[in-house]
């Protein structure tokens, strides 16, 4: 990685006490999305540049900042004082590593300009081009275009600018933290459950005599987690503590090309023998626990086309999407290429546990992937399920190679339902089939009828879809397993742990009813070591067993009963979730009280889990606006009720490790009614301001002011709020001040047009 130093100039001037800069500014000619729409503004800082100064204080080096914006140290510091910023924060390196990156470029996505920003992360245009198309939807997430921007040159505060920083410093100071754990310490204490008879050491030999129990860490890196030799992704003490709550296997996020070497025409990478040994090491360090890794796999990935750059290559491809050429699994030396290189793969790290296979809607891999083959010459004249069925059996094949213990899970996730039967008849028997429980299961909200489809904990599987799709895969003579969403979802992904214990139990009931074994209680959200994987398991073991005793059992006889109901309030509020699948992607329920009121619409449509903006026509999907506000304020109404039946229980409480899991547990209910709360102020605010009624605007700022006063607190206490490792920290405790400040701003704005 080069350093930023090198894009760097210092020339002193004799005439200034201070440092100015001349940078020099890497090329972006590659960096995808390059838009002529202007980034949205944030009004209520004095300009741009405080905005910039603000969002990145404390997460990145004054002395970067400085570089970035072409002035001195003491020049970013002054402004930083100014709006009542600590003058000399402690800065954490994690947030310009791969675990905070994506913090980064979210909150500077709308300020800075490609060049500035590849400075901002000290990174190489490849390596942010990389992460763009293959951290898990990243540019996705960003809304498939980066918008327009100027370089942002420092320039002295006018005095205007200087008078509204000292408003913003007074709001600031009143604000002080009382007790602010740091971000990341995400286990430090943490009290775990155990189920009933297990011993918190397995072994070294995983436990999958009552099936597979597959997580994915709450902490990765999704992107490139092998290239980090110390496996902070999976530290030894969240290993120990899945594995005293029934946790088997763990997954891990990979990119094939970057476990093999180049060879020939196809792509590899250079340190593929370090990502090789780390994950060795990961694979024997989780053997002591008794859980095994798997390896997520969507494959053959394509390339931009510019990497087909000769003949030879060119005959390898396929179809073309976008900027994007796949690898034609028709050709029979894709297919041999793909099937070695995962035996070379399976063979140099023995005990690998195995992979799943997502082959169709998740990244473009194969011609058949994104439905429509028909652009490439062989696989136009073949069957949809043979193209199917041939990536997922071809993958099989070098894994059963390099190791014939280790498990293949097909998964169905994308297909489409006329060619699943077809499909899953053509698998290679070694395989199972995974589906997601709850898809296609019909459901009611508000008045409001649709069907799932994926991800979710308010709705009760499995679903007609899995439940036929098992059906052929015992047919076929293959085993079974469910995907399911234990702890959260992206109905709601902020806060790890959704306590909604009824809805958890009914699922898990109903799959042990129908002989379900083995489970993928995650995807890349939901890995938290909670509770709630007790629940689920015990109820998946024994379909009959009593949620009464299960409270009882976790929580002591004297708060167990309390806490039942407490689930139970829970979970009827979050029963009423307007559920549907653009909501969820589209919906401000992940940044939460810190996504911001605009005074004006911003023109920007809600984007993938990245930023909501004021998109409420998103965020309400299919429901009507009146009914889905209505909808959010149940939910948030639940959690009020639970956490009141909590606080009771709590005061006669009197064992300190019981204690502390129900303050946690509070804590956490009080979260999601705030955060709930504020998508239903923040959908309230779009509508009296698009209809330009002052008057009401003005009682809805009031009450997110004091919903956002509630929350800052609770978020203080609690590292995992605003966390998800696949977008990191949607927020942080700035962005709520922010959120304060920028209240503040509108109150004073719409006041004066009364």
């Amino acid at each position: 990685m080069k350093k930023i130093g090198a894009f760097l100039l210092f020339v002193v001037l004799a005439t200034l006490p201070c440092l100015a800069v001349s940078i020099v500014y890497p090329p972006t000619d590659k960096l995808p999305g390059q838009s002529d729409q202007v980034g949205v503004k944030a009004d209520h800082f004095p300009s741009m540049l405080h905005t910039f100064i603000w969002r990145n204080w404390g997460l990145v080096p004054a002395s970067r900042l400085a570089e970035v914006v072409g002035t001195s140290e003491r020049n970013v510091r002054k402004i930083a004082v100014s709006m009542g910023l600590e003058a000399k924060p402690d800065v954490d390196p994690v947030w310009t590593s791969s675990k905070g990156y994506i913090t980064l470029l979210r909150r500077n996505w709308h300020i800075l300009p490609y060049e500035q920003i590849l400075m901002l992360l000290n990174m190489t245009q490849e390596q942010l081009e990389w992460a763009l198309y293959e951290d898990d939807f990243l540019f996705v997430k960003l809304g498939r275009k980066k918008p327009k921007c100027e370089r942002l040159v420092y320039q002295k505060p006018t005095e205007e600018m200087n008078r509204r920083a000292k408003e913003i410093a007074k709001l600031v100071r009143s604000n002080k933290p009382r007790k602010l754990v740091p971000r990341y310490d995400f286990f430090a204490d943490m009290p775990v459950p155990q189920l009933e008879g297990q011993d918190k050491t397995q072994g070294s030999e995983s436990n999958t005599s009552n099936g597979l129990r597959m997580v994915f860490s709450y902490n990765a890196v999704y992107g490139d987690p092998l290239m980090d030799a110390e496996q902070s992704s999976y530290p030894d003490e969240l290993l120990s503590r899945l594995s005293a709550m029934g946790v088997n296997a763990v997954w891990v996020h990979s990119v094939l090309r970057m476990l093999v070497a180049p060879e020939g025409p196809f792509p590899g990478d250079d340190n593929y023998r370090k990502r090789l040994e780390n994950l060795n090491t990961l694979v024997k360090r989780a053997e002591k626990y008794g859980i095994k890794v798997m390896m997520y796999v969507n494959e053959p990935r394509a390339l931009p086309k510019n990497w087909f750059d000769n003949e030879e290559k060119k005959s390898l491809s396929g179809i073309k999407e976008g900027d994007l050429l796949t690898f034609c699994t028709s050709n029979p030396r894709v297919r041999e290429w793909l099937s070695g290189s995962f035996e070379k793969v399976f063979k140099a790290v023995p005990g690998l546990g195995g992979v799943f296979i997502i082959s169709m809607s998740e990244n473009l891999t194969n011609c058949a992937s994104h439905f429509h083959p028909d652009g490439c010459p062989r696989c136009s004249k073949r069957p949809h399920d043979e193209l199917v069925a041939e990536v997922n059996n071809t993958i099989a094949e070098g894994v059963l190679k390099g190791n014939p213990d280790a498990r293949v899970l097909v998964w169905d996730w994308g297909w489409r339902d006329e060619y699943a039967e077809r499909i899953i008849n053509r698998l290679d028997k070694r395989c199972a089939l995974l589906s997601v429980s709850e898809w296609s299961l019909p459901i009611e909200r508000g008045g409001v009828t649709s069907k799932v489809g994926e991800y979710s904990i308010s709705s009760v599987g499995p679903g007609p879809r899995a439940l036929e799709h098992w059906r052929y895969a015992k047919a076929a003579g293959l085993q079974t397993a469910a995907k399911v969403m234990v702890n959260c979802t992206w109905e709601v992904s902020c806060i790890p742990v959704i306590p909604a214990m009824e809805l958890i139990a009914a699922h898990a009931r109903k799959l042990g009813q129908a002989g379900v074994k083995d489970v993928m209680m995650t995807w890349s959200l939901g890995g938290y070591p909670s509770i709630n994987y007790t629940v689920f398991q015990k109820m998946l073991a024994n379909p009959s067993a009593s949620l009464d005793e299960i409270a009882k059992d976790c929580y002591g006889e004297k708060s167990g009963a309390a806490v039942r109901q407490a689930w139970k309030a829970f979970s009827d509020g979050f029963g009423e979730y307007p559920y549907h699948i653009n909501t969820l992607y589209s919906g401000p329920q992940h940044v939460g009280p810190a996504n911001l009121f605009y005074p004006e619409p911003t023109g920007w449509r809600a984007t993938m889990c990245g930023f909501p903006y004021d998109n409420l026509d998103s965020w309400r999907s299919i429901y009507p606006a009146d009914i889905y506000i209505a909808q959010i304020r149940k939910v948030a109404e639940g959690f009020e009720r639970g956490a009141v039946l909590l606080k009771q229980a709590i005061a006669g409480e009197t064992d300190p490790v019981i204690k502390k899991m129900m303050l946690t547990d509070l804590r956490r209910a009080e979260g999601f009614k705030c955060v709930f709360r504020s998508i239903a102020n923040q959908s309230t605010y779009v509508l009296y301001r698009n209809s330009k009624d002052t008057k009401n605007l003005g009682e809805v700022i009031k009450e997110e002011k004091a919903n956002v006063l509630e929350f800052i607190p609770l978020c203080d206490a609690d590292p995992t709020f605003g966390y998800e490792s696949s977008n990191q920290y949607f927020f942080v405790r700035q962005d709520l001040l922010e959120k304060l400040i920028n209240l503040e701003y509108l109150r004073e704005t719409f006041s004066g047009q009364q």
